[in-house]
């Protein structure tokens, strides 16, 4: 994870712009610039890994439709003083809700540019399409790690580029663009913006504003 040159906020919006527009999207210049690196402080790589096993947990229960099955995981890692109130009472009752099931499900999206944000996926694709849910949660259940105080994160740069850039493309949905999954897009900016600190939101209240 080698530091990216440093660029100014104008500079990364013009980027993001010429990269949207070169897939025909309609992209709007009115969107301001998002912060710069020194203005931003990266969730640390532990609490990046908490927050996917967190992810984890939701989403396999509203896969299930029930968080009894799910409750040895969150007792394994711990989860509980990192679960967020939503969270907490999703996993706290009997049954999901359907829309429950339907809103926590999504979250397997939310976990593609944090899982990038850590380095164990090389390249973030366009959201055009979705990723494999049970492989996703398959790999987490399984994970181990003797320290995750130790897992480091990409460069701010490099975050930032895709934090604008999902931002552009987010408010390009707004637009009524096609060719991309909203609801993929909307779970990556969510992410993405967690990420930032944008705000200094914590999950539950992330804000994807375009």
């Amino acid at each position: 994870m080698t530091p990216n040159v440093t660029i100014d906020a104008e500079t990364r919006k013009q980027n993001s712009i010429r990269l949207l527009k070169a897939r025909g999207l309609p992209v709007s210049d009115s969107l301001p610039e998002i912060e710069e690196a020194a203005d931003v402080t990266i969730r640390s790589g532990e609490a990046i890994v908490y927050r996917l096993l967190c992810l984890t947990a939701v989403a396999q229960a509203a896969f299930l439709g029930r968080p009894g099955p799910v409750l040895p995981f969150v007792g394994r890692w711990k989860l509980d003083p990192h679960l967020t109130p939503q969270e907490r009472t999703l996993l706290q009752g009997d049954a999901v809700s359907e829309a429950d099931a339907i809103r926590f499900s999504w979250r397997v999206e939310a976990m593609v540019p944090l899982m990038w944000a850590i380095g164990l996926i090389d390249e973030l694709w366009f959201p055009a399409e979705d990723v494999n849910a049970q492989e996703m949660l398959d790999y987490w259940q399984n994970f181990a790690h003797d320290d995750l105080s130790r897992i480091g994160h990409r460069d701010v740069e490099e975050i930032l580029d895709q934090a604008d850039l999902i931002y552009r493309l987010h408010g390009a949905v707004r637009d009524g663009a096609e060719g991309v999954l909203p609801d993929v897009v909307r779970e990556r900016h969510h992410a993405l913006n967690w990420l930032i600190g944008y705000e200094g939101d914590d999950w539950d209240d992330v804000q994807t504003d375009t």
